[in-house]
């Protein structure tokens, strides 16, 4: 009986790592396809910063997972780029714990909190329910998106030319290389 459960128990951890290999295969590719899709985007550079950082500023409000959708509404409306806006929105949505920590702490320079909000740790659910509303986290909010907002649209236009070709290129690469393993047998398939 013990030999059956281990076998049974030693099939599902062979399951549950092919499962995650294969996950961790399509985030990856996802990511891949995805940068070469952003670094291919076309339209003027100015159009392309634009859209990107409203994007990424709208990131430090509470958008309650749309940010990327708002991001490219506002991109449309202030004449942005609505793919390179949608993709600001999303790509600081997983940080939205430091991003509030973040406004917090700004914010308390002006104007202290309610809660008190030393460290990261100090974010949960009841101290983002008491602060999220708070005049402490709007004024930090106004000042963080500002800030970034400038900071990456001028960072966008400086470099976004420069760096374009070379990586379409490095990206271009690493999916024809990964496309040309993926047709190799298994067993030559040892790289």
């Amino acid at each position: 009986m013990r030999g059956t459960l281990a076998a049974c128990a030693e099939g599902k951890k062979d399951e549950n790592a092919a499962m995650w290999s294969k996950f961790e295969r399509q985030i990856k590719e996802g990511l891949l396809y995805q940068s070469i899709r952003f670094f291919r985007l076309r339209g003027s550079d100015e159009r392309l910063a634009r859209g990107f950082a409203i994007g990424l500023a709208c990131n430090f409000y509470p958008t309650f997972g749309l940010g990327g959708f708002i991001a490219l509404f506002l991109a449309r409306v202030f004449g942005g780029n609505m793919a390179a806006g949608f993709i600001g929105g999303s790509i600081l949505a997983l940080f939205w714990p430091v991003l509030f920590y973040l406004n917090i702490r700004v914010g308390s320079w002006f104007l202290r909190p309610e809660v008190p909000l030393d460290q990261l740790e100090d974010v949960t659910p009841q101290t983002v329910n008491a602060l999220v509303w708070g005049q402490t986290f709007a004024i930090g909010s106004v000042i963080n998106s500002l800030t970034v907002g400038i900071v990456v649209y001028f960072l966008f236009l400086a470099l976004y030319a420069r760096i374009r070709p070379m990586a379409l290129g490095w990206l271009r690469e690493r999916l024809h290389r990964r496309n040309s393993l993926r047709f190799l047998k298994p067993e030559e398939n040892h790289v």
